[in-house]
């Protein structure tokens, strides 16, 4: 078996994501059929699995911004601020990656 071939996608997990995501490493054109229906399902099954990761986000999203009230230290203030942008931002990056995939935003509301 020749370990140097690469295989045409893969799914990585994403950390900061929180949710495994596929990677394409040639064109989708070039894969044969079978393996492009394998993908395309590897693929419905992470969209399957954004709204969730989204709400989960936006939970933690509001309930970092409720804790905004109690804070009187500017530093912890900015702390906690870039914690919302981090938040916003990784909630932004599932939605691209689902439009990526779907050709759509997520289409229902998933907000918390």
């Amino acid at each position: 078996m020749n370990h140097d071939l690469k295989l045409p996608y893969e799914m990585i997990y994403d950390e900061r994501l929180q949710i495994r995501r596929p990677i394409l490493h040639v064109d989708y054109d070039e894969l044969e059929i079978d393996v492009q229906a394998e993908f395309e399902l590897l693929c419905q099954q992470v969209c399957a699995c954004i709204p969730e990761q989204i709400k989960c986000f936006e939970i933690e999203y509001l309930l970092t911004f409720d804790s905004l009230k109690e804070v009187e230290d500017e530093r912890l203030f900015f702390a906690i601020n870039e914690q919302l942008n981090d938040l916003s931002s990784r909630i932004s990056d599932l939605n691209i990656l689902f439009l990526h995939i779907e050709g759509s935003f997520v289409s229902h509301s998933v907000h918390a």
